[in-house]
């Protein structure tokens, strides 16, 4: 009996000794490869740095940016003195709609477009780019300039003289395209710009639009 307890402890010593063996061992392995996943997770990390802080990269988004920028509907002035003296009818908000409708002849017309004065002559600008449809004269609204943008945009500029642009010129964003005026319709308003904003054919109402990306 004797020697098989000396033998079953033998035996017993030597397995936990095994068993304490192994698990340094892979103690060791777990350890090397930690080590190993961090160097490499280190190196994709100053890689990834180093891609970010690329020139080309950073001129990329530089030149996104700039495209966006150039994508958004401007304001057609740039003179700060400009105010709205006629608003947009808009049949679903009352609030001005007493200050959208236009008086002539006798007859009381809902304004589709806005109009802006400065109380004196001030530029016009392109709202975006685009090209030129027509520049008309009428004697009721005086002349008329439309021009086509992107994605089904079309703005109209009434009530202008002094007009440098022609029919299928290309215009940029912020172009001056001509000056205030005035015209038989909103007489009553002096110089002004009456200006209309078209989506899909459909009038909307320009203050909704501005600085918006096209």
């Amino acid at each position: 009996m004797v020697g098989i307890r000396k033998f079953i402890k033998k035996y017993f010593v030597e397995s936990v000794l095994v068993g304490v063996l192994i698990i340094l061992c892979l103690a060791s392995y777990i350890f090397a490869r930690s080590l190993d996943m961090a160097s490499k997770n280190k190196e994709n990390y100053n890689y990834v740095s180093s891609e970010i802080l690329n020139d080309n990269v950073i001129a990329t988004i530089k030149q996104e940016n700039k495209k966006n920028e150039a994508s958004k509907v401007q304001r057609p002035y740039q003179d700060k003195n400009v105010k709205i003296v006629k608003n947009y009818y808009d049949y679903e908000n009352s609030e001005n709609q007493e200050n959208s409708i236009i008086y002539y002849e006798n007859t009381y017309i809902q304004n589709q477009g806005i109009d802006y004065s400065a109380g004196k002559t001030f530029e016009i600008l392109s709202v975006a780019d685009g090209e030129v449809i027509s520049v008309t004269n009428d004697d009721i609204v005086g002349t008329t300039i439309k021009i086509k943008h992107d994605n089904d945009l079309i703005s109209v500029y009434q009530s202008v003289e002094d007009v440098t642009i022609n029919e299928k010129d290309k215009v940029t964003r912020g172009e001056v395209i001509a000056k205030s005026g005035t015209n038989a319709m909103g007489n009553d308003l002096g110089d002004h710009l009456h200006f209309e904003l078209y989506v899909n054919g459909k009038s909307v109402n320009p203050e909704n639009y501005f600085n918006k990306v096209n």
